[in-house]
C-alpha cells in the first residue's frame, strides 16, 4: 500500500509547536477569571453539606475540563496570600521593573503543571511554557524540571498589564537543529533510541533535542502488524535519514534492519 507525501509527513500534531501566541491565551484566561467572579449564594444550613459536596464535585469537573484556568485561579489566590505585605509587594515591583527582554536570570521552580513550569525570580513568578522547556519533544514538564530546581532562564515576554513574565529554558542552550544537516547527512545510517511508539509510526532520538519520525510506511511490518509489535520505548535501533527540516525541527527516518 502506497501513501502520499502528505501522509508520510503528517505528524504536526505530535510535535510541540513553537506557539508565539500562547502567552496571550494565558492572559486572556486570567482576565476572564478576574472579570467574572463567582457570586456567593446563601444556602440553608441543613443543605450546606450537600451544597459543599456539589461545589467540590463541580470544581473537580471544571479542573478536569480546563486545567489551565484551574491552575491560574489557584496560583493567583496563593500568590495573593504570599504577597500581602508592603515589603513583598515592593520587592515584586522592583524585580518586575528591572526585567528586560532577552535577559538571562536565575530562578527556582515553584510549580510544575501540564502546560509548563512556574519559576520564582525572587519575588515574581514567570512561566516557562512546555514548548520552551526543550528543543526536543516533551510529553510533560516533569520530564525536564522538578519542584525546587534552580534554573537559568531567558526572558521572552513581559506583560506589564498583568505583571506576568514569559520565560524560556531551551533558549539558554544551543539549538541542536542548527547543525542537524551538517551532523546527520541525508541517506546516512545513524544509531537512535526509540522515544515513543504511536499508531502511525515511532519517534527516535538521535541526540538530545533531535528526534525524527519513523513513519509506519518506513517499517518492515508484516500483515496485521503495528509499530508496537516491532518497537518499544527505550529500544536502540539503526535508522536511515530520509530528510531534515531544521526550520520546523523535523526529521524523516527509515528503520534499518539490515546489518
Amino acid at each position: 500500500m502506497s501513501l502520499s507525501n502528505d501522509a508520510e509527513h503528517r505528524y504536526e500534531n505530535t510535535m510541540p509547536p513553537i506557539d508565539e501566541g500562547w502567552w496571550q491565551s494565558v492572559l486572556a484566561e486570567e482576565r476572564r477569571q478576574y472579570n467574572a467572579p463567582a457570586k456567593p449564594k446563601v444556602v440553608p444550613q441543613h443543605k450546606a453539606g450537600i451544597q459543599l459536596d456539589a461545589n467540590a464535585a463541580r470544581q473537580a469537573g471544571d479542573a478536569a475540563k480546563d486545567p489551565l484556568a484551574s491552575h491560574t485561579s489557584q496560583l493567583s489566590h496563593s500568590s495573593q496570600q504570599r504577597l500581602t505585605t508592603p515589603a513583598s509587594s515592593e520587592r515584586r515591583a522592583e524585580v518586575f521593573q528591572s526585567l528586560q527582554l532577552g535577559a538571562r536570570l536565575k530562578g527556582t521552580v515553584s510549580s510544575v503543571t501540564d502546560f509548563g513550569a512556574f519559576v520564582d525570580l525572587g519575588g515574581l513568578e514567570g512561566l516557562i511554557h512546555i514548548s520552551e522547556l526543550s528543543w526536543g519533544r516533551v510529553s510533560h514538564p516533569n520530564q525536564i524540571v522538578r519542584l525546587g530546581e534552580q534554573l537559568d532562564v531567558q526572558v521572552l515576554e513581559i506583560s506589564r498589564e498583568r505583571n506576568r513574565v514569559a520565560l524560556s529554558l531551551k533558549r539558554t542552550l544551543p539549538n541542536p537543529w542548527e547543525q542537524a544537516e551538517a551532523e546527520f547527512g541525508i541517506d546516512t545510517v545513524q544509531p537512535a533510541v526509540v522515544s515513543s511508539v504511536l499508531s502511525y509510526g515511532a519517534f527516535a532520538r538521535l541526540k538530545p533535542g533531535i528526534e525524527g519520525l519513523i513513519h509506519v510506511s518506513k517499517m518492515p511490518l508484516g500483515a496485521g502488524q503495528t509499530p508496537r509489535d516491532l518497537l518499544k520505548e527505550g529500544q536502540q535501533v539503526q535508522v536511515r535519514v530520509l530528510y531534515i527540516d531544521p526550520v520546523h525541527q523535523r526529521m524523516g527516518l527509515r528503520l534499518q534492519t539490515d546489518h
